[in-house]
Order: structure tokens, then sequence, then C-alpha cells
């Protein structure tokens, strides 16, 4: 599994190098944290890796036998937290957010941002001893947990409690492929504009997010940044295909706290997603599925967003011309197909998309285009597929 592992998970999770666990697999006999690693290392290659439904049980023993091997921190360790135990409990909270176990995967984040905090990582005296590149390692897990816990709190209305590291974007590390290096520093730079701010706007008073506040979040998550296209355009499809649609589900949701502002924006900030749906639609078509696919759940649901998003603009504004308003439609057409082409889209969600499809022919029934689009979806329910197994059926 550790090529798997070297093309799917470490690019996004750039911590654990193939050396070291190939010496956690010599170790699991000797060695309860080695084995407890390599069980959530297998795991979290299997999540990301592969994208059959039918794979969570398999994932799901995996994770058992993780916290079966998982030693308990106790007086003789507790001063010594380690990289190991802290990137366990990281593959383990992906794991149990793909399983729509929110509530562990929550738990083994706060484990491992417990960990990284008993590790002073933002501290320059804790850290000036060690070499570059371990020190680069440390920042890089530092906004690992910084990253996730911006979309835990985002997704699942939960709080925060970590800052930004205050050095800024981890030190260059000679020893990280450059491609792993850029990548990495172009994801922190787009969760850094979710501030506590963002957060606590999205998660409370929406209606307090003044107007100077909301353009300057507009500007800092427009896709214009010419350096940014660049440095994008060096990274394979995998990491563009995170990048771009995690950009594009943030400037989603500043659109929705817009919404309840008292002082709107500019017409063109209010129907962000009308633009939004073209350039993803585009971006999308030159990727391919098998792109998107590979990062789990947390990539479907944002597509979710942004994809019901676009459904309520053409649902509610008024003011949209017809041939504007068939254009959205042609390309929620586009995203309706390429997210139910997922096995691990939820039921849920496809009752909630076609709940909106069916409100669009309503506001809009003279329009052929989208009584066509509501006659193209089908049917959600469960069924057993030829091995037992539960899938989606249609």
């Amino acid at each position: 599994m550790v090529p798997d592992y070297l093309a799917y998970v470490y690019p996004v999770n750039p911590i654990i190098t193939e050396a070291e666990i190939r010496a956690c697999v010599e170790q699991m006999s000797t060695s309860r944290e080695a084995a407890s690693f390599t069980y959530a290392f297998a795991a979290v290659t299997i999540n990301l890796a592969r994208t059959a439904f039918d794979l969570r049980e398999q994932i799901s023993h995996l994770l058992t036998r993780a916290l079966e091997h998982r030693e308990l921190l106790g007086l003789e360790n507790i001063t010594q937290p380690w990289l190991l135990r802290i990137m366990t409990s990281i593959f383990l909270e992906i794991c149990f957010m793909g399983l729509r176990k929110t509530s562990l995967g929550f738990y083994y984040l706060r484990d491992a941002i417990s960990l990284l905090q008993l590790l002073r990582i933002s501290s320059p005296e804790h850290t000036c001893h060690l070499s570059v590149p371990e020190r680069a390692r440390l920042q890089r897990v530092y906004w690992e947990c910084f990253i996730h816990e911006r979309y835990t709190a985002l997704s699942n209305y939960l709080p925060l409690i970590l800052p930004p590291l205050p050095s800024g974007l981890p030190e260059h590390d000679p020893t990280l492929p450059p491609n792993i290096q850029s990548g990495w520093s172009l994801i922190i730079q787009t969760f850094l504009p979710v501030d506590t701010d963002f957060v606590r706007y999205w998660l409370d008073d929406r209606s307090a997010a003044t107007p100077a506040w909301l353009e300057s979040k507009h500007r800092q998550l427009q896709l214009s940044d010419s350096a940014w296209h660049v440095a994008l355009a060096r990274l394979s499809d995998m990491q563009q295909a995170d990048l771009i649609i995690t950009r594009q589900w943030l400037r989603t949701l500043l659109w929705q706290i817009a919404l309840s502002s008292p002082v709107l924006l500019s017409s063109e900030a209010l129907s962000l997603p009308l633009h939004l749906s073209s350039q993803l639609r585009l971006f999308l078509q030159r990727l391919g599925p098998n792109s998107v696919s590979i990062h789990g759940s947390s990539i479907l649901n944002k597509l979710f967003e942004i994809t019901n998003a676009i459904a309520d603009v053409v649902i509610h504004l008024p003011d949209a011309s017809r041939d504007e308003t068939m254009a959205r439609v042609d390309d929620i057409l586009f995203l309706k197909d390429f997210i139910f082409g997922f096995e691990r889209i939820e039921e849920q969600q496809k009752r909630i998309l076609i709940d909106k499809f069916e409100r669009m022919r309503e506001r809009l029934p003279e329009m052929e285009e989208v009584r066509a689009l509501v006659g193209t979806l089908p049917s959600v329910g469960v069924v057993e597929g030829p091995a037992g197994e539960v899938v989606w059926g249609e």
C-alpha cells in the first residue's frame, strides 16, 4: 500500500515518509504505537486512494485495530508526545469523517491538536535546536491541524482553538519534493482567510459581517492572482482539484454570509455563484472525476454546497436574464451528473438537490430546458448489490 500512500495521501499529508512507514511495518510485532499507526495508515490510504462504497467495512475494521493497539498516555510518557502519534490521530480523524462519524472525527482531531500544542511548535525557543527539515515538518503538521480544524468548523459547525502559526508558512524543506511543498503552501494560503471572524459569522450572527470585511474576504478569495495561477499550473491534477474546489467552496460560503448582511455587496458579488458555476464546470471537464474522487468525502461535500448555492441563485435571483438562467441550468445539469456519478454521495444530499430542481421547475414553468433538467433526475433509494453490499439505487 506504500505506492498508493505516496501517490494519494502524502501530497496532502506531507509528514510521515516512506522510510518511516516501512520501519513501522517492521516494528508492528514489538511496538504498539507502530502497529497502531500502521493500521491507521492502511485505513487512510484505502479511504483516499479507492472510491468503492463497499470499502467502509474494511476501513472500519482497520480503524478498530488501530485503536486496539493505541497506547494510553500515562505518567511516563505524557511529556513526550511524538509525531507518529499525532499523525495516527489525524488519519483516524480523516477516516471517521469519511464514515460520517463526525463526533469521533472531531475527538481525534482535538487529540492531535492537544499533542501538537504540547510540542510548543509556535515557540522558536523550543524548535531552534532542530534541523531545518525536522522543524519544517513540525510546522507542516501544525498547519495540517489548522486546515482540518477550519474545514471541520465550517462543515460541521464546531468551534476553533488553534490560531495560525505565528512564523507563517513552513520553512523551505530541501528533502520535500518541490511540487508537494508548493501545493502545501497554496492550500495553507487558501485557508488563511478563514479567520476567527469568518467562522464566527458562519456559525453565529451572519448579519454582523460588515461590508468592508465582506469586500476584503471577497478579494482574498478571488482567483485573479496571476502568481497563484502560475504556481497552480505546476501541480498535479489531484492537487489542482483540491485547491480549486476548496477555494470555490469558501467563496460560496462567503456569499451565503453576505446574503445576511444588512448592507449587501455589489450585484457582481451577490451573483457570485452564477459566475463560479461556469468556472468550475470548465475546470472539472478538464480534470475529470478521478482527480476529484481521491480526495474522499470532504471534496464531494464541497461540490454539493457549491451546486446547492447555484441552484438557490437560479431560484431566487429575480433579475437574471433568460440566457443567463439557462446557462446556469446547463451548468447545474453538468454538476448534477458529475456529483451523482460518485458512489459516496449521500442520499440526503441527492434529495436536497432534487428538491431544488423541482423548485426551479415551479419557479420557471415556461422554460422547457428546466423541465428537461428535472426529467433527467434519478429516483433515490437504497438497494443491495450482487454481494449484499449497500449501494445507491436509481
